[in-house]
């Protein structure tokens, strides 16, 4: 191989490496916003509840393991 397509694959794994770490850490955003509205949700749930206030408005969803 010459030293051009050496320092050519470098730059792609470098690249490949920014781009994805950018991915990763847009993932993991949205799963941490998601995850705060999910337990947001319950949390308004559990306090009508609580509070024993008529919740039907609301739609229940339940995780099934």
């Amino acid at each position: 191989m010459s030293i051009l397509t050496i320092i050519l694959i470098a730059l792609l794994v470098i690249l490949l490496f920014r781009v994805g770490l950018s991915i990763l850490r847009f993932l993991i955003y949205v799963g941490l916003v998601l995850l705060c509205i999910y337990l947001g949700y319950q949390g308004l749930i559990w306090l009508l509840d609580f509070f024993q206030i008529n919740s039907g408005f609301l739609p229940h969803f339940q995780i099934n393991n």
